[in-house]
């Protein structure tokens, strides 16, 4: 495998055949589930106690991960958002006091949520900044959810409920999300926009992928797509497969697929080969896992969790 799994010790995993919709392809990396860590289930978000205060709880005896950057919002309260990877000992609650509010004028408490997702990547990378993530301020995203909305046209707010309300966007979101199915043994994938990388995620099990995948993809990726099309900052893409008529020959659908596999792995390979860890720092322990920023060169990186010397999540936007 490449250099970047083997720097951070994902060096027992595998890439399978991608799959390729508009100008976004997913390269499932497959695997055995790592670690020992709540089911995902066992992991909710409990409620917003103050603005910028976070409660999750974790009902299962082992240890539980919340993915990076997870989004949580409700009807009639304002909307949140971790600046951070979390880590909750088995039967615990915790409270994460560094959050983002990500509506600039809506007040009431959340209790629960009715929809969650992840950040859009964009969004991400601003929180890669050390002082900004740990900054106990509800107000910290407001300026660059701005920026992020700007042009878009829906909304003046810094609303990011404009954007993924929009009934529009929430149909294309919903449409491009299902286009992508895991396959046999994924625990992860690498995400592109046409032929850059944008984003790596790798969850502890089969069944992480099976709960979180739709949010990753719909809610980061999917959502960062879908408005870099609307801004006109994205080219069509080149790496799109063909449509095939009903009646193809399917060995010669399946002799396309491959070829057009085997080509993309030649020009992915080098690339992920070429992604240079600068830094991995301590960021939390909680009881048997812990949590590290891990930086990348060029304004990228991510969160890594540990439990003991065993790698078990890696989220990276690039």
């Amino acid at each position: 495998m490449s250099n970047i799994f083997e720097k951070l010790k994902f060096n027992d995993v595998g890439l399978s055949q991608i799959q390729s919709v508009d100008e976004m392809s997913v390269i499932p990396i497959i695997g055995q589930d790592r670690g020992e860590t709540a089911e995902p289930n066992n992991l909710r978000f409990s409620r917003t106690v103050q603005y910028g205060e976070m409660v999750f709880e974790n009902t299962d005896s082992k240890p539980a991960i919340v993915p990076s950057n997870y989004m949580v919002r409700g009807k009639g309260a304002q909307d949140h958002a971790t600046s951070t990877v979390g880590i909750l000992a088995g039967n615990k609650q915790k409270t994460y006091r560094n959050a983002c509010c990500i509506e600039s004028s809506q007040g009431g408490m959340l209790h629960g949520a009715e929809q969650d997702d992840v950040l859009p990547v964009t969004l991400r990378k601003v929180l890669l900044d050390k002082q900004l993530r740990s900054k106990r301020s509800f107000k910290k995203l407001w300026t660059h959810i701005t920026t992020w909305l700007s042009g878009l046209n829906v909304g003046t707010q810094a609303h990011l409920r404009y954007f993924y309300d929009n009934s529009d966007i929430k149909k294309e979101l919903e449409t491009f999300a299902a286009e992508f199915e895991p396959v046999d043994k994924q625990i992860g994938a690498i995400i592109m926009f046409n032929d850059a990388i944008v984003g790596l995620e790798i969850m502890p099990t089969h069944q992480h992928w099976q709960a979180y995948w739709k949010k990753i993809i719909r809610g980061c990726y999917g959502a960062e797509l879908i408005r870099q099309k609307r801004l006109g900052k994205i080219k069509p893409s080149t790496l799109i497969l063909p449509d095939f008529p009903d009646s193809s020959d399917p060995d010669e659908i399946g002799r396309v697929v491959s070829k057009f596999n085997d080509h993309l792995m030649k020009e992915v390979l080098p690339i992920l080969d070429n992604i240079k860890v600068s830094s991995i720092d301590p960021i939390e322990n909680d009881s048997s896992l812990s949590s590290r920023l891990v930086t990348l060169e060029g304004g990228a990186g991510g969160d890594l969790v540990v439990q003991g010397s065993t790698p078990v999540y890696l989220s990276l936007v690039l």
